[in-house]
């Protein structure tokens, strides 16, 4: 009887030996870690992680790097993350390496010189000085159609409008060459030539003696469409255009200068 109850003792207490479950191993706590990471709750992620990375496991490692890499409101997580990827690259672990790779090229462009293709990013005195060249080079090609492009905003505009009356094309150009010697770049001037789709010829216009008129900045106006905004009724005209009051028909070339000088006091 005395033999039975220890027997029946004995079967208890190993019933009750494996029925109480064994703690999570290694690998459990690493994957509750990268759950908690990728819910978001990082502090849960990084109480799990950190005492397995101490203890020299690689995958912890690499997702603290992860970790780290994903939270910016640590002013040093870049660094933070950089040395959980190098601690488990050097333990031969290829995924650390490749985003140690990523993770130092964020840093170096975050502190140092920007660069493209491991080349430095700021140009070179040379590649200034082209850059000047090839910049010249198109406004002279722009200036042939539109004119010189203005670098400030003028302060008035005077813009000059014409038909098939080259003649009168010169003098405009000579009294605009004249303002811009005594105005600078408070004064612009636009050229239009007016062109009517249905009765417009060209050989009204270019002219033998259209011959020696710079035609720079010419545009054309198709059907006056310019023209009547300023009220232009007859070529050639001159508006003179202010950034303060209205537009001005002005009655000749020769008031150009005296309007200018009273606009531009």
């Amino acid at each position: 009887m005395r033999l039975h109850l220890w027997l029946l003792l004995g079967s208890f207490m190993a019933t009750q030996v494996c029925a109480d479950p064994l703690g999570p191993n290694d690998d459990q706590r690493v994957g509750e870690g990268i759950m908690a990471s990728l819910k978001g709750e990082k502090q849960k992620a990084w109480d799990i992680l950190f005492p397995e990375a101490k203890s020299g496991n690689i995958i912890a490692m690499f997702h603290l790097g992860n970790l780290m890499l994903r939270s910016p409101e640590y002013p040093d997580n870049l660094a933070r993350a950089a040395k959980f990827f190098k601690a488990a690259a050097d333990r031969g672990h290829k995924g650390s390496a490749a985003m140690l790779a990523q993770v130092e090229g964020m840093i170096a462009r975050k502190n140092g010189t920007p660069t493209i293709a491991g080349t430095s990013g700021v140009p070179l005195p040379k590649d200034i000085e082209g850059a000047k060249q090839a910049y010249a080079r198109m406004q002279a090609n722009v200036g042939r159609f539109v004119g010189e492009l203005e670098t400030v905003a003028p302060i008035a505009t005077v813009k000059m409008f014409i038909a098939d009356n080259a003649s009168n094309a010169a003098d405009l150009v000579e009294i605009s060459k004249d303002a811009k010697s005594r105005f600078g770049d408070k004064v612009a001037f636009e050229y239009f030539v007016l062109i009517d789709q249905a009765n417009w010829d060209p050989r009204r216009v270019f002219t033998p003696a259209s011959a020696g008129v710079p035609l720079t900045g010419f545009r054309p106006d198709m059907n006056g469409v310019e023209a009547r905004k300023y009220g232009v009724r007859s070529t050639p005209a001159i508006v003179l255009v202010s950034q303060q009051g209205k537009p001005k028909l002005l009655s000749n070339a020769q008031s150009v200068i005296t309007e200018l000088s009273a606009v531009l006091r």
